[in-house]
């Protein structure tokens, strides 16, 4: 019986080094995984190896080497290594400073991503509020006409693109001169024109958002699912719209809706409740231009939204 076992050896790849780190001692230094290790010898008897130092590259703020001596400034300290043989010096090294900066414009990126996703956030629910107000203003018109709610819901409207136009990426000017005037006038057709328009051009401006952050991609919500929520969202409202109206074409819309609901949440993994959707479908369809229904599907289809989001 062995009392005394061999300790299983540490195998370094082809780029290990020996170096002396100072203030510490002598050990073997590599750069793997985008990581700079630096192993050291314990033990009297039973020698083992162990990981002295572990230097990701995304926290290397600097890097300076005279002759075979290199400083490393990470996280506020400085580790100065010295590599015995001054020739190995370039087999680790030579792709450090590059592999350092591509390392930190990643996470840069990702930073950039994480807030342009919040930013994203924060316009879709507006253009949900700028949706919403425009759309009562349509459904508002038929039958006899409250022209109070109706400038109250273009002023609300004009309000949230002030809040809307407010955020960095936003290029979008939409223009409510026309559609006052036309209130104003009391002239319905004109109302519904300007309106439509209104809604088509921030429609249109969803349709075009992209990025050129690759990273944005993988952070949600991205600009693709804003295109798609404010997809389902103004189906929706022309859904609630087509049961006041007695659209034709509400049917289609319904297995639009829900077809692009499913896309959305199959692209993110995740699973929307299509038979509540179908409730209230089926709800605004009965309780036609009912103010309670109509708030209450908004709100949670915004839920609904919401929870696929932030999941």
């Amino acid at each position: 019986m062995k009392i005394i076992k061999r300790p299983t050896e540490t195998v370094f790849s082809e780029s290990a080094v020996k170096a002396h780190l100072i203030g510490l001692g002598s050990g073997m230094l590599e750069f793997i995984d985008n990581t700079i290790k630096f192993h050291m010898e314990k033990g009297h008897i039973r020698k083992r190896k162990e990981l002295a130092r572990e230097i990701p590259m995304v926290d290397i703020e600097g890097m300076n080497r005279v002759g075979n001596e290199l400083s490393i400034t990470w996280k506020g300290f400085t580790d100065i290594f010295v590599i015995e043989e001054t020739e190995l010096v370039g087999t680790i090294f030579e792709s450090l400073p590059e592999t350092s900066r591509e390392q930190r414009r990643m996470v840069e990126d990702k930073e950039v991503a994480k807030q342009q996703s919040t930013e994203v956030n924060k316009i879709v629910g507006v253009a949900m509020e700028i949706a919403d107000s425009l759309f009562d203003i349509l459904r508002s018109l038929h039958g006899w006409v409250d022209w109070n709610r109706v400038e109250d819901f273009s002023k609300r409207s004009e309000e949230n693109v002030g809040s809307l136009t407010d955020q960095k990426m936003v290029t979008m000017e939409l223009d409510f001169s026309k559609l006052s005037g036309a209130i104003k006038e009391r002239i319905p057709e004109e109302i519904s024109k300007e309106t439509y328009n209104l809604l088509r051009l921030l429609y249109d401006y969803f349709g075009g958002l992209d990025s050129e952050n690759e990273s944005l991609g993988e952070i949600h919500p991205n600009y693709s699912d804003a295109r798609m929520i404010i997809q389902a969202y103004f189906l929706l409202n022309d859904i609630v719209l087509g049961t006041i109206v007695e659209d034709e074409e509400i049917d289609k819309e319904h297995n639009e809706l829900l077809m692009t609901l499913e896309d959305l949440s199959r692209g993110k993994g995740l699973k929307i409740n299509i038979d509540a959707i179908k409730d209230v479908i089926a709800k605004l369809s009965v309780e036609k231009g009912k103010e309670s229904v109509i708030e209450r599907s908004r709100a949670m289809f915004r839920q609904q939204l919401k929870d696929l989001i932030t999941k």
